[in-house]
């Protein structure tokens, strides 16, 4: 990317494990253990949230992803779960389960509680996307969210603390851990992604994989990157 003078690397997101990445760049294994080292993890955790062996701090299954993020992180990842909704084998995953995956950008309040009025928030997961952690549009966002988690739990629950809900209900995708953890989201729900990711290739890091294994469940998810990298091996 001369623009932004960084590489441009969103295809080694799609490569299988064990390609030979470091025939193409000296770091290749490196890296592509570090990617597949986060999908391993996507993997683990959208399985447990599934099986319900993860939930949320009421004890309730976590059956409400809500997705806040702006740009490419928004539009692809919303652009592929509306195309997964007529695969039957997406289907199939979801029967039956009663979840349901939301997406949004627009920091109108009235556009959030269109989005999460009919969610019961101690069955909510938030999934909060921003490289730096400091993106306007969305950190206003997840803080609206904040917000709303904490007054419908602690409503029906008023001994929770703040702090425990969070750590329960949001997930973080960024480069930028610390900030993550200070707006009080744990490190066991924070997945990296890295600078070579331009936003408009999000799908493929974890601002896509993430909400969509969650309610395609990964196998599905899966399917779609081998497509992909079939289609990089006939490009390249």
């Amino acid at each position: 990317n001369y623009t932004e003078r960084r590489p441009v690397m969103h295809h080694v997101l799609r490569m299988p494990r064990g390609y030979d990445f470091k025939a193409i760049h000296p770091q290749g294994d490196t890296i592509l253990d570090e990617v597949h080292s986060v999908l391993d993890r996507i993997a683990s955790f959208s399985d447990d949230v599934r099986e319900g062996r993860i939930r949320g701090c009421t004890g309730k299954e976590l059956k409400n992803i809500v997705c806040i993020g702006i740009g490419g992180t928004h539009a692809g990842p919303e652009a592929v779960y509306e195309a997964l909704r007529g695969d039957a084998a997406a289907a199939q995953a979801m029967e039956g389960r009663g979840t349901t995956l939301r997406f949004i950008a627009n920091v109108d309040p009235v556009d959030f509680d269109l989005n999460v009025r009919d969610l019961n928030a101690e069955e909510t997961l938030i999934i909060v996307t921003s490289k730096s952690f400091a993106t306007a549009e969305t950190m206003q966002n997840a803080r609206t969210a904040r917000r709303w988690l904490v007054r419908m739990i602690c409503n029906a629950s008023p001994d929770l603390l703040e702090a425990d809900i969070i750590s329960h209900h949001f997930c973080a995708i960024s480069i930028s851990p610390d900030e993550a953890e200070k707006f009080g989201i744990s490190k066991d729900k924070f997945f990296p992604t890295w600078d070579w990711v331009g936003g408009r290739f999000s799908i493929w890091s974890a601002a896509g994989i993430l909400p969509l294994s969650l309610h395609y469940s990964y196998d599905v998810i899966k399917r779609l990157f081998d497509g992909a990298h079939d289609i990089d091996e006939h490009f390249f």
